[in-house]
């Protein structure tokens, strides 16, 4: 039961960090030029409670990825399969559906890297905290 308790708070910290970063991503850098995108696309972007809390999930989901891909996997290899699976993956996918402004990625590559690296460091803290 305590390894229980420690994984669940674990899986917590880190989606807690996922969704602040990824909130704070989205306000300053990727929603205006999503926005202005889609309007020049006559779509409207979606922003229901519904939507929000999907996004919740989306980030509790991530968060139980990392969990799990961190114990077979040292640090930057959770990062990397992490980050192709949840990031750059759909980001192919948008491209091709023609949603995607492509100049979101000059910073949205870097900073959502960051944010999996840091969920990842997050898990090994408590890896290395258990085998001590």
């Amino acid at each position: 039961m305590a390894n229980f308790k420690k994984t669940i708070w674990q899986i917590l910290l880190i989606s807690l960090w996922i969704n602040i970063f990824e909130t704070f991503r989205w306000i300053l850098f990727a929603k205006p030029d999503i926005d202005m995108h889609f309007k020049a696309i006559n779509l409207v972007l979606p922003n229901e409670p519904l939507n929000n809390i999907l996004w919740l999930i989306w980030g509790i989901i991530i968060a139980v990825m990392i969990f799990i891909i961190s114990q077979k996997f040292k640090v930057l290899q959770t990062t990397f399969i992490v980050w192709v699976m949840v990031y750059v993956t759909p980001w192919i996918a948008l491209w091709n559906f023609s949603v995607l402004p492509i100049n979101i990625l000059w910073l949205a590559v870097p900073l959502t890297f960051i944010n999996v690296f840091v969920g990842a460091l997050i898990c090994n803290r408590f890896l290395n905290k258990e085998s001590n």
